[in-house]
């Protein structure tokens, strides 16, 4: 493919004798910056798109920053039109809610309502239509690479044991709520131009930039279209390297950039709570009463009736709806309650279970239950299988995305205008 054709050199030239901050006539503003497959980016989406940038990392406008700004924004745009170019391709079609319910997060990230925000932007001399056009193509790429990559994706018991056990040994320390920043390096002679922009940003975080702002602006992960929020994690969850970086931080401080095989982390550590404390579950029921002294055949029958309906319980709003439809009058809401207070066999089979994820049949008094875990705090609340294998997923996810981008540039034909 032809990609960059034309010498960055002359982009520096012009875009050194034009301020992002001054007027250009319309027809230097509409005229092609780029190409990409025949489909045209202009001067003024170039333009729109580094205002945006400069907001967001609060820098000033001046010919060293639009010097080393400008290839990075037109890089990302062009990669923005080969990822909505595939998302025709594949008929994935991103409609106007779900972009403004994305604008009104960032919003609400930057304190702000959906109508402010927009009229921030446009104080600044940015366009609404510029921000949704970037969540757009965020969103779309999103749903690609999960219709595409994700069922190829296995993440087999071993994985998953070997995060388990390495967050078994860390029981009693803390967890902590993490947000990240993910900048690829491609390819070795990329990897100094990385850097440089994973410090810059850095550098700006510590400043007071909004980290969720600069991950949906930046951030390469899957969690970009979060703000980077990854919630609350245990020690060992993570990739070692961020473990260690990590363990050497205080919360509510900025750390990175962290250098990994795949590319630079910036890590966001909001806060930190102790997981040693006892563990409280928020526990729910489907009941299969039985007699006092039940024969061996009804036991086996109600054991039989919950196993069945196991399948059922997808979620803990979904016990409610069977409970009510076998009409068990045991069935239902449990409250709270510490794992020291649960008898025995109850304690041994929720210990493992994932948020949402039914138990096997369990003998209790007075029947043959089916327990559901709603929520967990405390000490093992880290250990959730369900939560380690979509973390290890979107980790083989970035890697897959980046190749699949990767080879999308190889076939496009990109042409450089300025």
């Amino acid at each position: 493919m032809k990609f960059f054709r034309t010498s960055f050199l002359l982009t520096f030239a012009f875009w050194l004798t034009v301020s992002l901050e001054s007027p250009t006539s319309a027809q230097d503003m509409l005229r092609p910056a780029a190409v990409v497959n025949d489909e045209v980016i202009s001067v003024l989406d170039l333009t729109q798109r580094a205002r945006l940038t400069l907001l967001a990392t609060r820098q000033e406008d001046g010919p060293e920053v639009r010097r080393r700004l400008i290839p990075q924004v037109l890089r990302r745009l062009v990669d923005e039109r080969l990822q909505l170019q595939e998302a025709e391709r594949l008929e994935v079609i991103v409609n106007d809610r779900q972009v403004e319910a994305a604008l009104t997060d960032l919003a609400k990230q930057n304190k702000m309502s959906r109508d402010q925000f927009v009229s921030f932007l446009r104080r600044k001399g940015v366009l609404a239509t510029t921000i949704s056009d970037q969540i757009r193509a965020q969103i779309a790429w999103s749903v690609v690479v999960s219709r595409r990559l994700r069922p190829s994706v296995t993440i087999s018991d071993e994985e998953v044991q070997e995060v388990v056990d390495r967050v078994s040994t860390t029981a009693g320390a803390t967890q902590r709520r993490i947000g990240e920043i993910f900048l690829a390096v491609e390819n070795a002679q990329r990897e100094a131009e990385v850097r440089e922009n994973a410090q810059r940003l850095i550098t700006r975080l510590r400043e007071g930039a909004n980290f969720g702002t600069l991950a949906r602006q930046f951030s390469q992960a899957a969690s970009a279209s979060l703000g980077g929020d990854l919630g609350w994690v245990s020690q060992g969850e993570l990739l070692p390297e961020l473990d260690q970086a990590l363990s050497s931080s205080p919360p509510n401080n900025i750390v990175g950039p962290i250098q990994t095989t795949s590319g630079f982390y910036l890590l966001n550590f909001i806060e930190q709570r102790q997981s040693g404390q006892e563990e409280t579950l928020s526990l729910k029921q489907v009941l299969f009463a039985l007699p006092a002294n039940p024969t061996a055949e009804q036991l086996e029958g109600a054991r039989t009736r919950a196993t069945g309906v196991r399948a059922q319980l997808v979620s803990c709003e979904a016990v409610d709806e069977v409970a009510s439809a076998i009409g068990s009058p045991g069935s239902g809401d449990l409250g709270t309650v510490k794992t020291s207070e649960l008898p025995a066999a109850l304690r041994a089979a929720v210990q493992d279970l994932a948020t949402g994820e039914p138990s096997q049949p369990v003998e209790v008094s007075g029947g043959i239950s089916v327990l559901v875990v709603c929520s967990r705090t405390g000490s093992d609340a880290g250990v959730d299988r369900a939560k380690i294998i979509t973390t290890l997923t979107n980790q083989r996810l970035d890697v897959l995305a980046q190749r699949y981008l990767q080879d999308l540039r190889r076939t496009a034909n990109v042409d450089i205008r300025i």
